[in-house]
């Protein structure tokens, strides 16, 4: 029965999920490779079914609040256990890295103010840390609060990617200004040899492409100045 309800959820087919919860209420509470509902849901870019399942669950884990940024739930969670700042899920993401990969921006800066730690990565095969799942995403306002709290723009993920990397691969010119101005490396190269100007320029993202070149050539001559 819960094979289908995941099934529902990532289809975005609300109408069933609605129903397959009302005919059987504990399936929020099923779980799939160690997600809730909730948690699955906005991975499948399914946000209103998220926010509908988490409406209909009586206690969120700051995992599930981070990721369909209920933010009060967070104060709340916190008040009573401030090291939940601190902890895993089980995918291997902490609070801080969900919302900042699903956009929460006010959710990532009370978390940071609560003391999470912006440049730890997640334990998982990604080795993500928080600026790195908000750049991928394509959170710029999210990114410039990290940068501005301390984040790496350098921070390398598996593979030996940058968040520049993933800005460039993108080709979301806004973000990789912002990285640049950051202090991101323009020279690093993944572990496969890729340049973030290598991976713009094979996805032929001209412009995205163009940028880091000026940036590349600005940096040299102010090195040989």
């Amino acid at each position: 029965m819960s094979n289908h309800f995941f099934e529902a959820i990532k289809q975005g087919t609300r109408e069933d999920v609605e129903r397959q919860l009302a005919a059987d209420p504990s399936l929020i509470h099923a779980r799939e490779d160690g997600l809730s509902p909730i948690l699955v849901a906005p991975y499948y870019d399914r946000p209103e079914i998220a926010s509908f399942l988490a409406d209909k669950t009586v206690a969120l884990t700051i995992f599930e609040a981070a990721a369909t940024g209920k933010i009060n739930n967070i104060l709340r969670l916190l008040a009573r256990d401030p090291q939940l700042v601190n902890a895993y899920a089980n995918d291997g993401f902490q609070a801080l890295g969900l919302a900042c990969y699903f956009g929460h921006l006010d959710v990532a800066e009370y978390l940071i103010k609560a003391g999470a730690p912006v440049n730890a990565p997640s334990r998982n095969e990604l080795k993500a840390a928080p600026i790195q799942s908000a750049a991928a995403a394509g959170h710029v306002k999210i990114v410039d609060l990290l940068l501005k709290s301390g984040a790496d723009p350098n921070v390398r993920e598996q593979g030996g990617y940058t968040p520049l990397h993933a800005a460039a691969q993108n080709g979301d010119l806004e973000m990789i200004r912002i990285l640049i101005y950051g202090g991101a490396d323009l020279d690093v190269k993944s572990q496969d040899g890729k340049t973030p100007l290598e991976l713009a320029s094979e996805a032929d993202h001209t412009e995205a492409a163009k940028i880091l070149q000026e940036g590349i050539t600005k940096r040299f001559k102010l090195k040989r100045g």
